[in-house]
């Protein structure tokens, strides 16, 4: 092993010493760093707005603080809405267990009464009183009042970073030309990273805003309680890639079973809102975002699970932008390019015109 191997190898182990230390800092030090990340994609998400508002000469102040205002005053009445809405499913446990235990017995009732299952009502009885815990509603409501808790609790930090955040992100070029001095190389990375994350943060939010609204007029049309609760958790859940659409489209219907007299009614609450999902999951966003984010889908659930262990399902919500900043930067060592080639994939061959003359002519 020459001198230049041996100090490409411990330049490549430093660098990933380095980076198992960021890991370990950026889960010890979640509640300051994860405010920061999701005020920075925010501001990202409000950049095209504040240059358009700033290029017709309104004052920056004055963009600030209504951005500011508007969006802190959507997630707090969300949020409380949100929460309320738990608070109330907690209180009707009772009720929504013993219905949900009654729905069940009578399907078991149908199912034991065919003869080619083979099935034992008993047996049945005796696994769901096991599965349906009386306190699981109230485990599961606690679990998510404890995350909104924790959100709450960096709020405040969130809303500086936010504040400070937003006014800066207009003047960006000219800081990182004054960091990265003459190399220009750190604001094309910069720009390049921006444009991804950007355009994914905004295509998703659109996309996901249309799925929760028709997911709210559905179970609006059909008479599910907590409709809006529903086309909420919709949205959010949306930004949580594969899995997310799956609880989005089982947590309502299994509330539809549990207030609905009719198999029919829920059936067709169950296909509405698949179809919802499958046309805007697997249809219009694949069209949409196109090649832009060339993540494979092993690097999509590997990051999905990897940024749930460092920050939870905070993590995990923004597990694709993550992966996808990480990806540019990666793309950008010669060292470490082949590991970000791993987590894409290559493009497809352009297919030949069809218009185009053959280079040779038949003679005639």
């Amino acid at each position: 092993m020459d001198i230049h191997q041996e100090f490409f190898f411990i330049r490549n182990l430093l660098l990933m010493l380095v980076l198992v230390v960021g890991l370990f800092i950026m889960q010890s030090l979640a509640g300051i760093m994860l405010p920061l990340v999701m005020a920075l994609l925010l501001s990202i998400l409000y950049l095209p707005i504040v240059l358009y508002l700033e290029a017709k000469r309104i004052p920056m102040g004055l963009i600030v603080t209504f951005i500011a205002v508007f969006t802190l005053a959507v997630i707090l009445v969300v949020a409380n809405i949100f929460i309320s809405t738990i608070n109330e499913i907690i209180g009707q446990q009772d009720f929504l267990i013993n219905q949900l235990e009654t729905k069940f017995l009578a399907i078991a009732g149908i199912l034991t009464s065919l003869p080619y299952l083979n099935l034992d009502l008993l047996t049945i009885q005796e696994g769901l009183n096991n599965l349906l815990d009386r306190n699981m509603i109230t485990t599961a409501a606690s679990g998510i009042l404890r995350g909104a808790s924790s959100f709450g609790s960096s709020f405040l930090m969130f809303t500086l970073y936010f504040l400070f955040l937003l006014p800066g992100m207009s003047h960006y070029q000219s800081f990182l030309r004054y960091v990265g001095g003459e190399n220009e190389s750190l604001l094309r990375d910069y720009e390049t990273i921006q444009k991804n994350v950007s355009t994914y943060m905004i295509i998703k939010t659109i996309l996901s805003l249309v799925t929760g609204t028709i997911t709210w007029v559905i179970c609006t049309i059909l008479g599910l309680k907590f409709a809006f609760f529903w086309g909420f958790l919709t949205f959010i859940l949306n930004f949580i890639p594969s899995i997310g659409s799956i609880i989005a489209t089982i947590l309502p219907s299994l509330m539809g079973l549990i207030l609905f007299d009719s198999y029919n009614k829920v059936l067709l609450l169950l296909i509405l809102l698949g179809v919802n999902q499958m046309i805007i999951g697997n249809f219009l966003d694949p069209r949409i975002m196109g090649n832009r984010l060339r993540l494979n889908t092993v690097t999509v659930l590997f990051g999905l699970v990897f940024w749930g262990v460092i920050w939870g399902i905070p993590g995990m919500l923004l597990s694709v932008p993550l992966s996808v900043s990480m990806k540019l930067m990666l793309e950008k060592s010669r060292s470490w390019s082949m590991i970000a080639r791993i987590m894409g994939y290559p493009e497809k061959p352009a297919k030949p015109s069809r218009n185009k003359r053959p280079f040779f002519r038949k003679k005639e």
